[in-house]
């Protein structure tokens, strides 16, 4: 439940920092981000059911879109089509709000990774933001960026502690809002010194980890017949760690490879999504299939090596057999 002191370390920074007219412009933001922790914690303390706690994220969600009103309200150009009607607004932002709170949920497999990820989407939404006089989602995304470095100082290999579903859940949902937000305000701000050309492919690149890990996993499942809700050890961080690399090394491959498609986004800043996202699906193709050719490779290597050795011990086992028969 390490969740619980970032929740903490959270709250008390918004309390502490926030003007009240910020307070009274995020209430219900921060109200949906608390009911999602009481999920997780509830969650830790005894296992809820799958249903129980996909019910409670779509009430969180429709806090943010309907209330808050926290939502696409159009998909940005994004293949020729600009307005959309509000039940398609609003069912495609509780998509993406579920889709990105699970995502992050299941990268949180080895010490430190679900921590240094949180890190950097939260400090480029905040710095984006602030940048654009948003100071609201600036302090309360830094203030969760700092409670995760002081998480991080004790859940870095080796871990004293773990997230658990009381943080995943809740910092996953929260970088679903902001991710929403950014895409909605920067088209709206098109035009200013800080805004990106490539809304929707500047989003992916800062969640590029759990988004597109999770994709592949889905995907793999479903062509295995398999259910893409039925776990298994095919995440990127498990390959990493069953190529040899421990804790630490997995973490710190990942950490990097997210931070190099920020850096591709800001790069590609002044581009529109028409070229943003296919460099950014080019990119992620291409890192997956050389990481897989990379793990066959290896997983060939394995079996060569234990034939080798059972050959070896055969012809050992004929070599006593003769000797005791002489």
């Amino acid at each position: 439940m390490g969740g619980f002191p970032i929740f903490v370390g959270f709250a008390l920074s918004i309390l502490i920092w926030a003007p009240f007219e910020v307070l009274r412009d995020i209430k219900y933001v921060v109200s949906a981000i608390s009911i999602m922790f009481v999920i997780g914690f509830r969650d830790d303390l005894i296992n809820l059911r799958a249903y129980q706690k996909l019910i409670g994220q779509i009430a969180a969600a429709m806090i943010i879109i309907a209330v808050c009103d926290i939502r696409f309200t159009s998909l940005y150009n994004l293949f020729g089509i600009t307005e959309v009607p509000i039940a398609v607004s609003y069912l495609l932002s509780l998509f993406t709000v579920i889709v990105i709170t699970n995502a992050y949920n299941l990268i949180d497999g080895i010490d430190g990774l679900s921590g240094s990820v949180g890190i950097i989407s939260t400090l480029f939404f905040g710095i984006y933001f602030y940048l654009n006089e948003q100071i609201g989602f600036a302090l309360i995304a830094l203030s969760l960026c700092g409670a995760l470095l002081a998480f991080l100082n004790y859940n870095w290999a080796p871990s004293k502690i773990f997230m658990g579903d009381t943080g995943s859940l809740f910092i996953g949902f929260f970088l679903s809002i902001l991710t929403i937000r950014f895409i909605d305000f920067n088209h709206t701000n098109a035009g200013s010194e800080f805004a990106f050309g490539g809304s929707i492919g500047t989003a992916v690149a800062v969640l590029i980890l759990p988004l597109a890990d999770t994709f592949r996993v889905f995907v793999k499942r479903v062509l295995r017949g398999k259910s893409p809700m039925h776990p298994d050890r095919t995440h990127v961080h498990h390959i990493l760690l069953r190529l040899g690399c421990n804790h630490a090394q997995a973490t710190g491959i990942l950490v990097t490879v997210n931070i190099i498609f920020v850096l591709l986004a800001l790069v590609l800043k002044d581009f529109s999504d028409a070229v943003v996202i296919p460099s950014i699906l080019v990119t992620v193709i291409a890192l997956g299939t050389i990481l897989d050719l990379i793990f066959k490779s290896a997983i060939e290597k394995r079996k060569e090596e234990l034939r080798e050795r059972n050959r070896a011990s055969r012809e050992e086992a004929k070599v006593i057999s003769i000797r005791n028969s002489g």
